[in-house]
């Protein structure tokens, strides 16, 4: 019932779980609706070497931080460059 509760809000940040059974806080993990979860430990915020997310109302897409954090604050682009000063007549090397 408690999953329910909190899946029921529109935001999914973060949030806590406290529990000794192994079993139950990994089915927790699985069916909460929230982009961090902590288990045994308060919702202080993250870590700047994991992914930092939200789903729902608290999600901005791309995760911050960490290596995902990239795509969140850049735009990739491909670009060929040929420096050799000669003319080329096909894409073929």
């Amino acid at each position: 019932q408690a999953v329910e509760l909190a899946n029921d809000c529109q935001f999914g940040l973060t949030c806590a779980f406290y529990t000794q059974d192994l079993t139950l806080a990994m089915r927790f993990t699985e069916e909460i609706e929230a982009g961090m979860v902590h288990l045994n430990s308060p919702t202080i915020g993250g870590e700047a070497q994991v992914p930092f997310g939200g789903v729902k109302g608290s999600g901005v897409g791309e995760r911050e931080m960490a290596k995902e954090g990239m795509h969140f604050f850049t735009e990739q682009k491909t670009v060929f460059l040929d420096y050799t000063g000669q003319r080329r007549t096909s894409n073929l090397y």
